[in-house]
């Protein structure tokens, strides 16, 4: 078992609707050709956001996100065979690292404590870190996979 199903690991709280269209806006800001979609416009529980281009040529990818009212997120990234996903929630100390913001690396986002990583993000609100795992992704699209968690963006 890798921890994800355990409830230390688990997003706190009820999800903030509010949150998901503040971010869903920063990515139409920040990446105009990006497609930011909710799955349910009056009780929202995740926001999917499609990218034109993915990490690798001829690709596509995938964020899928999660904000709650306690200020836990979750950002899924996607695309054939790589997965990662930065996180701020309860990770019951099982991972080797401060506070509850970690990054989960590519290829397969593995919740494997040897594998988690410290964020690079310091500030943890919804057009911040739009903007950081934006920084972030174009980093990687254009210096490797690598460069993925290293950009600090305080916004």
């Amino acid at each position: 078992m890798d921890g994800t199903d355990d409830v230390a690991h688990r997003l706190r709280g009820p999800i903030d609707g509010d949150a998901l269209f503040t971010i869903r806006d920063e990515f139409a800001r920040q990446a105009p050709l990006a497609t930011a979609t909710v799955d349910d416009i009056v009780s929202p529980t995740i926001l999917e956001v499609d990218l034109t281009t993915g990490l690798r040529e001829g690709s596509t990818g995938r964020f899928d996100v999660q904000w709650t009212t306690a200020g836990d997120y979750k950002f899924h990234y996607t695309e054939g065979d790589i997965d990662f996903r930065w996180g701020h929630h309860p990770h019951g100390g099982d991972y080797d690292v401060r506070g509850d913001a970690h990054f989960h690396p590519p290829p397969n986002a593995t919740s494997h404590p040897n594998d988690v990583e410290p964020s690079c993000f310091t500030v943890h609100r919804p057009p911040v870190v739009v903007r950081g795992v934006l920084t972030n992704w174009h980093a990687a699209a254009h210096d490797g996979l690598d460069q993925l968690n290293r950009s600090t963006y305080t916004g």
